[in-house]
Order: C-alpha cells, then sequence, then structure tokens
C-alpha cells in the first residue's frame, strides 16, 4: 500500500550527504540565546573553516516560527551550509518546523517515561505538517534514537528522561531498536558530563554502518572531539565551548583537518 502523497516523507538528499561526509565536529548554536548576526558571523566562520553543516538546536523555546523562519533564513542566505533542526516536540503539534530549514531531527527518547516523547510525537509531526507549511518547504526528517547519559534535571523534568545506564545490556537494547526499526541516526548526549568512549565505541561496533551516530555534551577541546571520532563517531557536536567573545581562537582549535563537505549536499534547498 502508497503512503498517501500528503504524508509522504521527504527525498533524502541530506541524508545521503551526512552518510558520505567525513567524519568531525559540528556546532550547535542555540537560537534562543545566541543573537542572529552572531549566529550568522559564526556560520559564515563555520562555512569557511569547511564545517559541514550546523544545527539550530533549544531544549527550551517559544514563538517559534516567528523567531525562527527569519533566524534560517539569514543564516541559509549567508552561507552554503545545510540547516539543521533539533528541539523537542509538544503535545498538540508534535515537533517544531519551519520553511527554510533542510532537515530536521526527530529523536525518538527511549530514556522517557512519557511514551509521547518515545514515539508518539513522530506521529503526531506527520499528520500535522500538511496543516503547517506547503509540502515544497518541508524539511527532510532525520530519524533518531536519543540517549541521555547522567544527571540531568532540565531534561527529565520536561521530556520525562531518567538517565540511561552504561551496562552492556541495557545499551544492547537501544542498539536492537535502532536495528530493527530503522532508524536513520543515534544520538548520545550528557548535559553535566560526558557520554563514556567506551559506550560510543559499543553503538559503533553494532550499528549498521550506514546508521549516523552523533555524540554531543560537554565538547570543548579538540582532544575531546577526536576521542569520540576514534570511537566511532561519525559527528561530535559542541555549543557552548563557543559562547564567549574569544570564540573564533576556539573554533579554529576544533575545525576539521580539511572540508568535509561533498557536492550534493552543498546544493541541498538552495
Amino acid at each position: 500500500m502508497e503512503p498517501s502523497p500528503d504524508l509522504a516523507l521527504p527525498s533524502r538528499h541530506v541524508l545521503a550527504g551526512l552518510r558520505d561526509l567525513r567524519p568531525g565536529p559540528v556546532h550547535i548554536i542555540d537560537p534562543f540565546k545566541v543573537p542572529p548576526a552572531e549566529a550568522v558571523e559564526k556560520a559564515v566562520a563555520l562555512d569557511e573553516l569547511g564545517f559541514p553543516f550546523v544545527i539550530l538546536a533549544s531544549t527550551d523555546y517559544e514563538s517559534f516560527e516567528t523567531r525562527m523562519e527569519p533566524y534560517v533564513a539569514r543564516i541559509k542566505a549567508a552561507t552554503s551550509l545545510p540547516v539543521l533542526l533539533h528541539f523537542p516536540p509538544r503535545k498538540g503539534v508534535g515537533f517544531p518546523l519551519v520553511a527554510g530549514a533542510d532537515a530536521v531531527i526527530l529523536p525518538a527518547l527511549l530514556g522517557s517515561q512519557d511514551d509521547y516523547f518515545v514515539w508518539k510525537s513522530f506521529l503526531e509531526t506527520l499528520l500535522t505538517m500538511p496543516g503547517r507549511m506547503n509540502r515544497e518547504q518541508w524539511p527532510e526528517l532525520l530519524l533518531t534514537v536519543a540517549l541521555t547519559f547522567g544527571e540531568d534535571r532540565r531534561t527529565g523534568d520536561l521530556l520525562g528522561t531518567v538517565p540511561v545506564g552504561t551496562g552492556t545490556a541495557q545499551l544492547d537494547r537501544h542498539i536492537d531498536v535502532a536495528l530493527n526499526f530503522g532508524f536513520h541516526m543515534v544520538y548520545l548526549y550528557s548535559r553535566h558530563a560526558h557520554v563514556p568512549p567506551g559506550v560510543v565505541r559499543h553503538f559503533r561496533n553494532r550499528l549498521r554502518p550506514d546508521q549516523i551516530l552523533f555524540v554531543s555534551g560537554n565538547v570543548r577541546s579538540r582532544d575531546r572531539v577526536t576521542a569520540y571520532l576514534d570511537a566511532g563517531a561519525d559527528y561530535v557536536g559542541f555549543a557552548g565551548a563557543l559562547e564567549h567573545d574569544d570564540w573564533r581562537t576556539t573554533l579554529s582549535g576544533l575545525a576539521p583537518a580539511r572540508p568535509g563537505l561533498v557536492p550534493h549536499i552543498r546544493g541541498a534547498r538552495r
């Protein structure tokens, strides 16, 4: 049975590009903390240094469409970088979307005690997308298993998550979900600590080669980036490392060894 044309998923140009890129660091900008002009300046620097894409993400947000549409448009006008969104869903709407974004990370929070954040939010997003924007404006959907390591009361209060244990049996249960349900990506995150490199290595050893492994949380040095890449991560996200006046110096130290873009992702939704 063919899916309804109204619910057909966007073509996977971004996903194909992410799979083809060489592993490396990625910057995450909080658009509800970083002013638009500063975000554009950072995005231009990222583009010049060969970063593959930029992620706009925040745990909290208000008036999403009002703020995000011009925010995304300014970054897209100034750079060639694909823009990915990573925001939690809200009941009654699903994941927030905005015209101009190339892709949106849709996390299934397997560590949540609320099944809305485990899987129902994805279905709600699919059902509400046709009424929120025209089909040609839809971002590509990246289906993601998201796991939080270490204490994180902020995310726990908002999304019902509990810290994921690092025992092999518990990790394997989550990996089995990622494998059996065809997720595109696994996102490992720690707000106050670090995801253990051994956990990253265990996921990489069991995931399919085409499943993207993303790690973030308290990444502030090239050594940390290198440790995660050596453990098998495809992308290592950093955010707070650039929240100071001398961010250009830090950014140059975190930059990829060489440009990692491939031609078909450079043209995504431009």
